[in-house]
């Protein structure tokens, strides 16, 4: 077997064109790829580490094969192969994923071609400049395309300031500053599941069981709208609508429909107008992170534990590499997985929630807690799931799970708080982003196309739930169809004669996730919110 360089090889000086670089940009692209498909839910700083191991061992790779006497050309092709081996098995296998292969036989067709290819590149006699050209080349361009996709993403970003985004400033949601409030005042809370679903519709379209847990809200003194609306059918756009009291049609006129970036709308997320509100008011701010990029820090946010991750870039770059099947394989499973992660983030976030409702008030508390939304890691007593075992149960079976563990976990939280004197009674807001996402849904590029939902598949992902907590308020003016935009409309009101008047309720989808500001009304599509 030729080891080292041919004579070609050898003879030569390498060009420029042809002196390799591959290796880096080959091990730098799916991490790119990766950012620049979700630029608006990333830190960019988690984006370097990953970024310089990579590249690092890509280069690693080369001097290692130069060691063993291989040529610098042929060193880095192998380097190169090598890293699309680890890199690039995900995009593999979805790709062939309508050949309904198994999984076993794609590691062995992936590691079987790229033995091949390295064979190849050894015993191949001639001179490699050509080919190396060729490869910098391709790799060069694609490597580009994705670093311009991320400049320009980036640079639409509005800088993060004190102050709220341009977007959210109004009359109604954003009030003059008055004198702080006394010490007594009632702490006000945000609870925010993930995915929730309304009573209804998580029957009807999820065969899911009723525990019990709306009559217990009731029991409690909780007013439960079972079966209201959601505004947007997207967490970011969600959140910035409801934590702003306002629509979102001047931030899409803004960004206009081709923009495909979530930072107005992370930044209304981040510095809300009802954050802002209650701050005024002499509110200390209390922000639980998830590990969620739109909702780990908060701009205002006084106290605000952070998750030790922020996002789940770091576990679905992970997943999209070879690593994870032989993992499996080994025995180690889902160490490092997406759903490894969402399990502690969650358990995590439970076990921290306590400490805030500790704090001295008069305190607003926004906690978001990333369950019942997939992936299902949890059994009936709260125990991790893995994949292989997740794979057992129906979907059924996966949900309801998932739907009882927070309700369980819930109560532990509310009941304390219940159990105060009644003039220390905290408000809560108690509620989610929108509902699951329905089976069947059209595709576009990979990603949901809500352009082409059923009317049925827009009742599942709109209709939602919504309970309140209002003590001392005797007529809390809450009626079925009251959605989310006025939900902190309603209670400023309330307790603190905002006179804010309450929005018509209409809801709007995106198109799809790259093209966020593509909203369409389809309120008449939904039928009536029940009681």
């Amino acid at each position: 077997m030729a080891s080292g360089n041919g004579p070609d090889e050898a003879a030569r000086r390498p060009g420029l064109l042809s002196f390799p670089i591959h290796p880096a940009l080959v091990a730098a692209y799916p991490i790119l790829y990766l950012f620049a498909r979700n630029l608006g839910e990333v830190d960019p700083a988690e984006v370097v580490g990953p970024l310089v191991v990579s590249i690092g061992l890509a280069v690693a790779l080369v001097a290692g094969f130069r060691l063993l006497r291989v040529g610098t050309r042929r060193a880095a092709l192998i380097a190169s192969i090598v890293a699309v081996v680890i890199l690039f098995f995900g995009q593999f296998v979805e790709a062939v994923r309508p050949l309904r292969v198994t999984e076993t036989r794609l590691l062995i067709a992936w590691f079987g071609v790229a033995f091949v290819l390295v064979i190849v590149v050894l015993r191949v006699r001639r001179d490699l400049a050509a080919v190396t050209a060729l490869v910098n080349l391709i790799a060069g361009v694609v490597v580009a395309f994705q670093l311009v996709t991320i400049v320009s993403g980036l640079a639409g970003r509005p800088p993060s300031t004190a102050g709220a985004p341009a977007a959210t400033a109004s009359p109604t949601a954003a009030p003059s500053v008055r004198p702080p409030t006394d010490a007594g005042q009632r702490d006000v809370y945000y609870l925010v599941v993930e995915d929730y679903g309304s009573q209804r519709t998580i029957g009807q379209y999820l065969g899911i069981e009723d525990d019990g847990f709306f009559s217990w809200l009731t029991d409690k003194g909780f007013e439960v709208l079972p079966d209201t609306r959601s505004n947007y059918g997207r967490t970011p756009l969600s959140m910035a609508s409801s934590l702003n009291m306002t629509y979102l049609d001047e931030v899409a006129r803004a960004q206009g429909p081709n923009s495909d970036s979530y930072a107005p709308v992370n930044e209304m997320v981040k510095f809300s107008a009802a954050a802002r509100f209650l701050k005024e008011r002499g509110y200390a701010i209390a922000q639980l992170g998830s590990q969620y990029y739109l909702t780990a820090r908060g701009g205002l946010a006084d106290v605000n534990p952070v998750f030790r991750q922020t996002s789940d870039f770091l576990a679905v770059l992970y997943e999209s590499t070879v690593l994870p099947p032989i993992a499996t394989r080994l025995g180690f499973g889902d160490a490092f997985s997406e759903r490894r992660l969402n399990y502690e983030a969650a358990t995590w976030g439970l076990d921290e929630f306590p400490k805030l409702r500790d704090l001295p008030g008069p305190k607003f508390v926004f906690y978001h807690l990333f369950v019942p939304h997939h992936p299902f890691v949890v059994d009936a007593n709260g125990n991790y799931v893995t994949a292989r075992d997740d794979a057992k149960r129906t979907p059924r079976e996966q949900y309801q799970t998932q739907w009882s563990f927070v309700h369980r976990e819930l109560r532990k939280l509310i009941e304390p708080l219940l159990a105060l004197p009644e003039a220390e009674r905290p408000i809560i807001i108690f509620t989610t982003d929108e509902g699951p996402n329905p089976e069947g849904m059209p595709t576009i590029e990979g990603d949901l196309d809500w352009s082409q939902a059923t009317d049925a598949q827009l009742d599942q992902k709109f209709s939602i739930f919504a309970a309140y907590y209002l003590p001392g308020v005797s007529d809390s003016g809450l009626y079925p169809g009251l959605s989310s935009v006025n939900s902190f409309r309603l209670v400023f009101n309330h307790y603190f004669d905002a006179d804010l008047p309450l929005l018509p309720d209409r809801n709007y989808i995106h198109r799809d996730k790259h093209h966020p500001y593509v909203l369409t009304d389809v309120t008449d599509r939904l039928p009536p919110p029940t009681r």
